[in-house]
């Protein structure tokens, strides 16, 4: 066994992330990325601290000729539970599965946004010609493809459930997962930089073709204003609507990826965290949707209320680095 595979074996059983070992050390995460993928060879002061870190001689790490450690820390982790193992054929099967979990949470998001579009089209065609059945039609297509979403959302429900142990344990990956992750993670990696840059763009693209026909509304006046209002309004949603497809499909792909390598926000640290801390983004979800009930139902408001929520999704990143703070400091 060379030194890179043993680094790895022993990071594991120790129970430790990349970003942790890295911490201990004094380096960062990219170098105990190099080597454990044979790019580099720690020095010899590296060599012994990583020694010490893990309870093992210097000779097992720098001779290959040694393949079993021992332990002088064995005692103490006997006492842990063991990790749950993540073999290829799994890991394969997860990275297939989530890139259709993420094209269906990815439409389902598409269609939540994009089903206001007919209620606000309808709604200013009711009140141009002053039939409510109109507005009452528009709430009713809002709802079904609002249904349609809520489908799609409960068909990931068996993949989710599945690999639920991703998102709270820690694992143990089988010999070459690891590496055949980061691979794939770092050939994503451009297409998540595109679709991270062009779904903002979208999302930003529809708020002068607004401000440009509520303009030429507000001079037109009357009926003309409450429906190049409303087209401004729908237009910016289409916008939008395509821009969140490009983020949340990319962003559950690679989320994918942190949760086999155990990165990012499925570190250890922050499993521990999620574990033990406040769902924060969860009920600041449950109150914006009560609110945005509230006010749509007892003022019977529709074309205006669907603000609440788009607003509070624009400060959901704002909450939930609030709850990552809050979870820290417990």
């Amino acid at each position: 066994m060379i030194l890179a595979d043993k680094i790895i074996d022993l990071r594991k059983r120790s129970g430790l992330s990349q970003e942790e070992l890295a911490e201990k050390i004094g380096v960062s995460r990219q170098s105990v990325s190099k080597w454990e993928s044979a790019q580099s060879v720690p020095d010899l002061n590296k060599i012994i601290a990583l020694s010490e870190i893990f309870g093992v001689s210097t000779d097992y790490l720098l001779k290959d000729s040694i393949e079993e450690a021992d332990f002088s820390m064995t005692e103490d982790s006997s006492s842990e539970p063991p990790l749950r193992q993540v073999s290829m054929e799994e890991a394969n099967e997860y990275l297939a599965e989530n890139r259709r979990y993420a094209g269906k949470i990815a439409l389902g998001s598409f269609l939540c946004v994009l089903s206001v579009i007919p209620m606000l089209m309808l709604g200013a065609l009711s009140e141009i010609y002053n039939n409510d059945i109109l507005a009452g039609a528009g709430v009713g297509i809002m709802l079904l493809i609002i249904s349609g979403a809520v489908g799609l959302f409960i068909s990931t429900s068996h993949f989710t459930e599945r690999f639920s142990f991703l998102d709270k344990e820690n694992i143990d990956t089988a010999y070459g997962v690891e590496g055949m992750t980061k691979e794939r993670s770092e050939q994503y990696r451009p297409v998540y930089n595109r679709a991270l840059t062009f779904g903002v763009i979208l999302c930003i693209i529809g708020v002068p073709v607004l401000i440009i026909m509520g303009i030429i509304g507000e001079k037109k006046g009357g009926d003309y204003e409450t429906l190049l209002g409303a087209i401004g309004v729908c237009v910016m949603l289409l916008f939008i609507s395509f821009g969140v497809w490009l983020l949340v499909r990319s962003a559950t792909i690679k989320s994918g990826f942190e949760k086999l390598l155990e990165e990012g926000d499925y570190s250890r640290t922050e499993k521990d965290i999620r574990e033990n801390g406040i769902n924060l983004v969860m009920i600041y979800w449950v109150i914006v949707i009560g609110v945005f009930l509230a006010v749509s139902f007892i003022r019977n408001n529709w074309n205006y209320s669907w603000i609440i929520p788009a607003v509070g999704g624009v400060l959901t990143p704002a909450v939930a680095e609030l709850q990552k703070r809050i979870n820290h400091k417990k």
